[in-house]
């Protein structure tokens, strides 16, 4: 006979995931509520009625799932005032509303559809339970806090404290109400869990085990559980189109050949290098009879470009210089041919060697004409700006901005060389010095604490050239280690992208009147809160954001001017979004990085993702009206 009834415990309070004004079940996975998931899966296998016991945050839940437009099933709500007293009290306040067979099913858990389908299909014990078990225990998350089994296909124990078992309980259950009058016992004896009762189940030899198989389950108690089961649903869906019929294997190899080398890029931090090119070794010495190209900007030509060029032309090098207009203006495509046909004409040769002598815009544009002309030539970067010298210049990404968003066109190339000088950040503007130092201050909130604490202990001023030369030299340290491991930011160099993947819509909304590094302060705000949704850090940790932000003269509010969703528009232009959805780089806490199963991209749902948006904002303002 079918099932048709279902239970599904809702009422315990997820106190390591539970959201402000999300309560777990109805927190997202895979683009819906997890409890909505749920009961979708249930009506799909013929279940007809599902109860939902209820507790904490019962009246939001309850009108979430009330006449919700997903389910195909009549749901009705029980009540549990004592939900804090443990699963087993959750499970006996729908006793009396179970007369036959029911599935049980956990509703902060995620499961494959072919569970649910077998299940609700098994052949149920006489006054006993079939338990959804997993032997594959390498694949279970979180190994420590699950319940644990003495034989898979007639278990004999349960309990998350067994000291061996042979499979994890899976939270998906087919059975007979005579599992209430169990929990009765148990709840007696003072066992207030699911496991205790199906324990004393076992013992009796009622209880079947059903095998997980290849099927996969998450238990969503935890942030780290949430992620992993959204990365997994990730796969899935590549895995399902991967496997369809108008999608055959590729065809086998004939031939193949591997390339590439490591590349080495040699930093030099040298005052007075500016000023003395030919000392600091600017030029290569296999491109001393190469045509050399010098690009720059109006402002850094009129500034520096004379002592700069001089003494080059003095010994010998044939320099060519082009004066790109300032800022990100410069960045287009139009303007990328236009100096490409420049240096083209003026005549290069493969040993030639393009030098770029400014702030970042003039960084990522020579670096990408450098690498594409004659499919690469030499790079040198000398940067100008802390922000050059923190975070453009120190760097393989070369490129311009599209009409879409920042950064959008380019490649990845190695410079040979890059030549810092910080007796040139004498002249750089009142915004400029802690435009820069935002780069500084996400390489310490990310990911080194010490340094984090000594940016807090300063006291002096930020433009001191000691001061200065030393947080660079700190954060060119830190940034050589990423780049060396991962030089792409795939995994710890996702490091790289902290608060740029809000920075960069708000950034490019502002019409670039915003720096990038107000922009990344920004956006690291926003990513603390993101964080501090998904559970991954704690409210000091947010706090710690704004404090040393603010400390270094930076914003922290999402300008008000900006529409929430005009941002997470933007988000579709980051090199770092999936048409499956938005992945950050983010914090466990201070100067650590957040990583699940070795993965630094953490996906995140745009409802999350849209309310730390609308926090920033509404903390930055309560902040200002409070001064």
């Amino acid at each position: 006979m079918p099932v048709t009834r279902a239970l599904v415990p809702a009422a315990g309070r997820g106190a390591r995931l539970d959201r402000p004004g999300t309560p777990k079940p109805l927190v997202d996975v895979g683009g819906e509520p997890v409890i909505v998931r749920l009961l979708a899966q249930l009506a799909a296998v013929g279940v007809t009625h599902a109860t939902v016991v209820l507790g904490y945050e019962a009246d939001r839940i309850e009108r979430a799932l009330t006449h919700h437009p997903s389910l195909a099933l009549t749901v009705d709500f029980v009540r549990n005032d004592r939900w804090a007293e443990g699963l087993a009290s959750s499970l006996l306040a729908a006793r009396d509303t179970f007369d036959a067979p029911f599935v049980l099913a956990m509703a902060d858990h995620v499961f494959d559809a072919p569970l649910i389908e077998q299940i609700a299909a098994a052949r149920l014990p006489p006054g006993g339970v079939v338990a959804v078990l997993d032997t594959d225990l390498d694949r279970v998350f979180d190994l420590d806090d699950a319940i644990k089994v003495r034989g898979a296909e007639s278990p004999t124990a349960f309990g998350r404290a067994l000291p061996s078992c042979d499979a994890i309980d899976c939270g998906l259950f087919l059975a007979d109400p005579a599992l209430f009058d169990a929990l009765r016992a148990a709840s007696a004896k003072g066992g207030d869990d699911l496991s205790h009762a199906l324990h004393r189940l076992a013992r009796e030899g009622r209880v079947r085990g059903l095998p997980a198989g290849d099927h996969g389950w998450d238990d969503v108690d935890t942030p780290a559980g949430l992620v992993h089961a959204e990365m997994r649903l990730r796969r899935q869906r590549r895995a399902r189109i991967l496997a369809g019929p108008d999608v055959p294997p590729p065809p086998p190899a004939t031939h193949r050949f591997v390339t590439g080398a490591p590349t080495t890029t040699d930093i030099v931090v040298r005052r007075g290098a500016v000023r003395d090119p030919v000392a600091a070794g600017v030029i290569p010495p296999e491109s001393a009879s190469s045509p050399v190209f010098v690009l720059t900007d109006e402002t850094v030509h009129g500034l520096y470009g004379e002592a700069f060029v001089g003494p080059l032309e003095a010994a010998g090098y044939a320099v060519n210089t082009l004066v790109m207009p300032d800022g990100e203006s410069s960045k287009t495509l139009a303007n990328y041919a236009h100096l490409a046909e420049r240096i083209l004409s003026a005549g290069l040769d493969e040993r030639s060697v393009l030098v770029s002598l400014g702030g970042g815009a003039v960084c990522n544009v020579c670096g990408l004409l450098a690498s594409t002309l004659y499919r690469g030539v030499r790079l040198v970067h000398v940067p100008t700006t802390v922000m050059a010298q923190c975070d453009a210049a120190i760097s393989h990404k070369q490129g311009v901005n599209g009409a879409h968003g920042k950064n959008l066109i380019g490649a990845y190339y190695a410079p040979r060389r890059i030549i810092v000088d910080v007796e040139v950040l004498e002249t750089l503007d009142r915004r400029a010095v802690p435009d820069g130092l935002a780069e500084v201050l996400k390489h310490a909130l990310a990911q080194d604490a010490d340094f984090l604490l000594r940016l807090l202990d300063y006291r002096g001023k930020r433009r001191d050239p000691a001061f200065l030369e030393s947080v660079i030299e700190r954060n060119i340290r830190l940034k050589c280690g990423v780049m060396a491991a991962d030089p792409q930011e795939h995994r710890e160099g996702m490091v790289l992208q902290y608060g740029h993947t809000v920075g960069h819509p708000i950034e490019h909304l502002s019409g670039y009147s915003l720096r990038h590094g107000e922009c990344v302060a920004i956006g690291m705000a926003v990513a603390a809160r993101v964080a501090r949704l998904l559970g991954a850090c704690d409210d000091r940790t947010v706090a710690l954001h704004d404090r040393l932000i603010a400390a270094y003269g930076l914003p922290t509010r999402v300008p008000a001017e900006m529409r929430t969703e005009d941002i997470m528009e933007g988000l579709k232009y980051n090199k770092r979004y999936l048409t499956e959805g938005t992945r950050m780089a983010l914090v466990e806490g201070p100067g650590r990085l957040w990583s699940v199963d070795g993965d630094y991209a953490i996906p995140v749902s745009d409802s999350v993702l849209a309310r730390a948006i609308d926090a920033t904002r509404a903390a930055a303002d309560v902040a200002r009206i409070a001064c």
